[in-house]
C-alpha cells in the first residue's frame, strides 16, 4: 500500500497511463488537468473513481470528486492521503468507520 502522497500519485499515474493508453514519454502527468488535457473523459472519471476507492480502501463523496483537486493526479493523491489519515485516526481511537 502506498504510504506517501508521492507514492499514491505514482500508483494513480500508472493506472491512468495504462487504462487510458497514455504513452510513457518521461513527462509526468501529475500537474496536468486530466479532463481539459483530454487524458480522462466522462466515462473515464467513473473508472478513475472506482479504482481510487478500491485501491486505497476509501470512499469519495461528491464534494471531493467535484473539487478542483480531483482534476490532477497530485490533487487526487492529496485527497487520498487526507482520507487515509482520517481513517487511521478514527481507527486508532477505537472507532469504526461506517461507510
Amino acid at each position: 500500500m502506498a504510504t506517501s502522497q508521492v507514492e499514491i500519485a505514482e500508483v494513480i499515474e500508472r493506472f491512468i497511463r495504462r487504462e487510458f493508453r497514455i504513452i510513457e514519454d518521461g513527462a509526468s502527468l501529475r500537474e496536468a488537468h486530466l479532463y481539459e488535457s483530454g487524458y480522462v473523459d466522462s466515462a473515464g472519471v467513473v473508472e478513475l473513481i472506482a479504482f481510487v476507492e478500491s485501491k486505497f480502501h476509501i470512499s469519495l463523496d461528491d464534494e471531493q470528486v467535484f473539487s478542483d483537486a480531483f482534476t490532477t493526479i497530485s490533487g487526487i493523491a492529496g485527497i487520498v492521503m487526507t482520507l487515509e489519515k482520517m481513517g487511521s485516526e478514527v481507527i486508532s481511537r477505537g472507532h469504526v468507520l461506517n461507510k
